[in-house]
């Protein structure tokens, strides 16, 4: 803060005064940098409320499917094969899998904020940050990194 926005300080109301002229001063934005927020809070809300969506779908046919039945807790089943690769997960939704549609569900809710990483690297770029670019990138591929060396 500069000294310079102190010179309202004679008036009745120094608190508000002295944080619109910081305001005014430090916390312009962009109209790129508005856009890019937006962006940002866009795909946060849809993105989540789309992955949500989709669990709840899967769960609803698993619930018509399986609902019904008493639960047994004598024998422990593994994971399904069906949950193994991505590429089966597709082949899944696409037969109708319940399991799968909820696990999409799920990666659809993880690639959200990697998503998020990756505009934010594009969004640095743009604004010739690169201490940040650098930063986001790191960040990025070790997000990358960890989903390659799980397979």
């Amino acid at each position: 803060m500069h000294l310079s926005n102190f010179h309202h300080l004679d008036s009745g109301n120094n608190e508000q005064n002295i944080s619109k002229s910081v305001c005014q001063n430090d916390c312009t934005k962009t109209s790129s940098e508005q856009r890019f927020e937006e962006l940002i809070s866009n795909l946060l809300k849809y993105g989540v409320l789309l992955a949500c969506s989709t669990v709840l779908v899967g769960g609803i046919l698993y619930l018509l499917s399986y609902g019904a039945e008493p639960a047994n807790y004598q024998f422990f089943e593994g994971q399904p094969s069906v949950l193994d690769s991505p590429k089966l997960v597709a082949r899944g939704i696409f037969s109708g899998n319940h399991n799968s549609i909820i696990v999409f569900g799920l990666l659809q809710l993880i690639a959200i904020p990697v998503i998020r990483v990756a505009l934010s690297v594009f969004a640095f770029v743009q604004q010739r940050d690169f201490t940040y670019t650098i930063m986001t990138l790191l960040a990025l591929s070790g997000l990358i990194y960890s989903f390659i060396a799980a397979y």
